[in-house]
């Protein structure tokens, strides 16, 4: 119990220090349509931008495409208390200036990078790739792309994947077809216990964000969660959640992870990649 305190006052004092202020990129003109489906008119390369749900879940060996540049983080090695992304940066119609510290472990910037005076310069319609390097004292499990209103995670608790395998809305790849996706039925005995599981995770969320963050906790949608069966039970849940910011009056959204028992008693618990208890 001492640890978990321990480590829930770390992440709160790191989170409550941490300023995020993006990553300076250069701005394209409004040069493709506003649902950014084809490609610049400018330029041949074709893009389509990467769903707003898929940008909060990438795995790695993804592609996460936004107007101006696409960002994929192709790999990542842990050894020595360090944490090392293999990061490749290709810009659209416009050259782009991107800090290093466009990327973040634990709402942390590395701490060493393989890009000269640590800045991500790519020519137009050109791709730089490089290292980033992170102290890894707290066991991040996400990456986060942070550039104001672009952001990205990439989940290292996901399988990653190889780039062949990647969705038809990344890079290069062909865009996807309006086909629906073919779904698997759900076992009806299965829904019932994963519906009975978030309802068990959301009673307790009021309580662990007064317990470990200085947020408020003020409501989450049920629709929009994720739920994931644990091997030898138990679920992990991820939802962004409605809170109030650290000065107790603004309201915000805060991305919440959570492993708990098959009782719903939550046993890790991480706000926007700070990893708590």
């Amino acid at each position: 119990m001492n640890k978990k305190m321990a480590l829930a006052t770390a992440a709160c004092v790191v989170a409550a220090t941490l300023m995020l202020s993006g990553c300076n990129s250069e701005v394209e003109e409004p040069n493709v349509p506003a649902d950014g489906s084809s490609a610049a008119a400018s330029s041949s390369y074709s893009y389509t931008l990467t769903d707003a749900e898929k940008l909060k879940a990438l795995a790695i060996g993804e592609t996460a495409v936004w107007r101006d540049y696409e960002v994929t983080v192709a790999s990542v090695e842990r050894a020595d208390g360090k944490l090392t992304a293999h990061v490749t940066v290709r810009s659209h119609t416009l050259p782009q200036t991107l800090r290093a510290d466009c990327l973040l472990s634990f709402g942390m910037p590395p701490v060493d990078s393989s890009f000269e005076d640590g800045i991500i310069a790519v020519p137009a319609g050109e791709e730089a790739s490089g290292t980033l390097t992170f102290d890894d004292r707290y066991g991040s499990e996400r990456l986060f792309w942070n550039d104001g209103a672009t952001e990205g995670t990439w989940d290292l608790t996901l399988p990653a994947v190889q780039p062949d395998q990647e969705g038809g809305n990344e890079g290069t790849q062909p865009a996807e077809t309006d086909e629906p996706k073919k779904q698997e039925p759900k076992n009806d005995a299965a829904a019932e216990a994963q519906k009975q599981a978030v309802a068990a995770l959301e009673a307790e969320m009021p309580s662990l964000f007064t317990n470990n963050t200085f947020y408020t906790f003020q409501s989450v949608d049920t629709s929009t969660a994720t739920v994931t069966p644990q091997e030898g039970g138990g679920y992990e849940y991820v939802n962004d959640v409605s809170i109030l910011g650290a000065d107790g009056v603004t309201p915000t959204t805060a991305n919440v992870r959570l492993i708990c028992e098959p009782n719903g008693n939550c046993i890790s618990m991480t706000v926007d990649g700070a990893f708590l208890f």
